[in-house]
């Protein structure tokens, strides 16, 4: 098991949802198993976020729930059934038609359960969210249980009729019995992520990771399990032994955006230290924003210092920003030419008029997000149009999602970057088109063939480095990849 320790409850929460959301960002049809219980509801909150602002797509999945009270109506505020619709399903854009919940109104149980058993030998769960009760419990499968039980109606235990009591007016209202996926069922799984959090949680938590492996605690069987991954608060780790977890050392908490997931609705300002740095470094993300977003562009410098042989210096400037404004209109942003002075004098200081012309276009465009170069890049007119700008939003003391974009010069190593952005060959054609416009710098250099490669050459690494893991098939529908660090 892979053991992931937070700090709180919230942390907890927002760690399995991006572990979610990166799962179905890169396989939209996955066969989801839901839990219920006040433990993943955190989760829930922030899948909900997530489908509001455009980050995740549940159009495509199917659902399975692990387990129903019985008996009990859809319409019991206390029902599985009604809790999924209440706090995840009514709240995001999902195929109704695609939710399966076992039927705590039905006439005849074991009918229920062969028929829900048969759904789910026809669709293999992709990713199964579990709780643990404090007896060690997952799903309804109480201590005892058949570590090759299948979906079935079960008697419930008195610690389990106590421990939900909480959740009704009195204990006697709790019902008796429940229909709960197997054992079995939840070990077929491809992937497990079971949550824990308070110091309640403690005792159970330390017989799953340290105990045995045997039926008197349910949850200790995903030791055997190929792909789990627990995630606790400090509260329910609290007695696990410090020598045997596994903390995410690596912190490789990526967002991955395509299409169909990338913000919406937001203004944007992208800064260009040279003319061409649009196309070069974040064209292909650029061209996928510019259908969703209203984007500019700060050209920091004129450029006029990039070899074209003769020309006077005012020659240069004219074509490069024509070849800017050509670009622009291939991959949708308006151009600001702002030609800082210090460009000029390249000693790293900046005039008060370049500061006052950057808050100026600032407050105008009131961007939601910038793009510009990230901290490491060492390039003289990289570096010192970032420091500018940062200068800028700390005088206006102006609060923005701050994305560092990769360049050629200097390219993030493993952990640098947290999220990945996969486009299709369309938009790559686009933002080699954009480089391509930019003549006087593609004859000098062929930067269209450096950009080409370089999407390329993370299409190919990044999702078995960073995202799947070594030796595993690298789903991911876009080959094409920029990389990011959000801020």
């Amino acid at each position: 098991m892979k053991i992931i320790i937070t700090k709180n409850y919230s942390e907890l929460s927002k760690k399995a949802a991006e572990i979610i959301i990166n799962e179905i960002v890169a396989n939209p049809k996955l066969v989801m198993g839901f839990a219920t219980g006040s433990t993943p509801l955190g989760l829930y909150k922030e899948l909900v976020r997530a489908d509001r602002e455009g980050k995740i797509d549940f159009s495509g999945l199917a659902t399975f729930n692990l387990d129903e009270y019985y008996p009990i109506k859809k319409s019991d505020k206390q029902s599985y059934y009604y809790f999924m619709f209440d706090n995840l399903f009514n709240k995001v854009k999902i195929n109704k038609n695609k939710i399966n919940v076992l039927n705590g109104e039905a006439k005849d149980p074991q009918k229920e359960c062969r028929l829900y058993e048969d759904k789910l030998q026809k669709n293999k769960i992709d990713i199964q969210i579990l709780g643990i009760g404090a007896n060690g419990h997952i799903g309804f499968n109480e201590p005892g249980s058949s570590f090759s039980s299948k979906t079935r109606l079960v008697d419930l235990r008195e610690q389990t009729i106590k421990e939900n009591s909480r959740f009704f007016a009195r204990v006697e209202d709790v019902p008796k019995k429940a229909l709960t996926m197997g054992i079995a069922n939840i070990m077929k799984a491809k992937k497990i992520m079971l949550l824990a959090s308070g110091i309640k949680k403690a005792k159970a938590v330390k017989r799953m990771i340290e105990g045995q492996v045997n039926e008197s605690c349910p949850a200790s069987v995903l030791q055997k399990h190929p792909d789990a991954i627990v995630i606790l608060d400090k509260g329910a780790a609290s007695l696990l032994k410090k020598d045997k977890l596994l903390f995410d050392r690596e912190k490789k908490n990526y967002r991955i955006l395509q299409e169909e997931n990338i913000p919406r609705g937001k203004r944007i300002v992208v800064v260009s230290p040279h003319p061409d740095d649009v196309s070069v470094n974040c064209g292909g993300m650029i061209a996928l924003l510019a259908k969703y977003n209203k984007i500019s562009a700060f050209i920091m410098t004129t450029g006029w210092r990039a070899y074209v042989p003769n020309k006077t210096k005012e020659e240069i400037i004219k074509i490069r920003e024509r070849e800017a404004i050509k670009e622009s209109k291939i991959l949708g942003f308006r151009p600001y030419f702002l030609r800082l002075s210090f460009y000029e004098n390249f000693e790293g200081r900046f005039e008060k008029k370049d500061i006052k012309k950057i808050i100026e276009k600032l407050k105008t465009i009131d961007p939601d997000v910038i793009f510009l170069p990230q901290k490491k890049d060492d390039h003289p007119t990289h570096k010192l149009s970032r420091k500018i700008l940062l200068k800028c939003l700390g005088i206006m003391k102006k609060k923005v999602e701050l994305w560092n974009y990769e360049t050629m010069w200097d390219l993030f190593n493993s952990g640098e970057f947290n999220t990945i952005v996969s486009f299709s060959e369309k938009i790559l054609r686009l933002k080699i088109k954009g480089v391509k416009q930019h003549k006087s710098q593609t004859k000098r250099i062929a930067y269209n063939i450096a950009v080409f490669s370089l999407a390329k050459f993370r299409g190919i690494l990044v999702p078995e480095e960073e995202i799947f893991g070594y030796g595993k098939k690298a789903i991911l529908k876009d080959k094409n990849i920029e990389l990011f660090f959000v801020e």
